[in-house]
């Protein structure tokens, strides 16, 4: 029994937001091997499939709602920075947080990797590599959900996101420039 339907739209933890297209029992791995499968189409990849078990260890859950997402846009500013000098631990600590499959723990995450970037650029420094590519992965998962909840496109999404961000951007870099 699979807890969706044909037509459902659902968050793989691998594949983002994707839609379920068909729901059928396959025998991938060979015969007697029978089990039940979703076919996915991620909805932010042309052209691309995913085939997953439907009692599988890749974690598949309801993409938030509009509302969910308006009131996590609106607490942007109240969202916690995680603050570690320590590069390392600061990635296990992101990653952590990335696991967690929720918009709320990413969009800490987003708002602590920009509010990093906006200060080294103020100081005239480089965005780190390390935070470029955590950007990129939980940047792309936050958006492309918020997006599809809102009813927008990603770039849309993430322009909301950060422009509730501007006033604690500011205060940030003007508190680098008094130290």
């Amino acid at each position: 029994m699979s807890k969706y339907s044909v037509g459902d739209y659902i968050v793989h933890e691998n594949s983002g937001v994707c839609k379920v297209i068909d729901i059928s029992e396959k025998a991938l791995s060979g015969r007697g091997s029978e089990k039940l499968y979703y076919s996915l189409e991620p909805v932010y990849q042309t052209g691309a499939s995913v085939t997953t078990p439907v009692e599988s260890k890749v974690r598949i859950r309801d993409v938030h709602t509009r509302d969910e997402m308006q009131k996590l846009l609106d607490k942007a500013l109240e969202l916690p920075v995680v603050t570690e000098d320590n590069i390392r631990v600061l990635g296990d600590i992101f990653k952590e947080m990335m696991q967690r499959f929720d918009p709320e723990p990413l969009a800490s995450v987003v708002k602590t990797v920009y509010l990093r970037e906006q200060i080294r650029m103020a100081a005239g420094k480089k965005i780190m590599s390390t935070d470029e590519k955590v950007m990129a992965i939980a940047g792309r998962k936050l958006f492309e959900e918020m997006a599809f909840a809102l009813d927008t496109d990603m770039d849309t999404a993430e322009k909301m996101f950060f422009k509730n961000l501007k006033k604690e951007k500011d205060k940030c870099i003007k508190t680098l420039s008094i130290q």
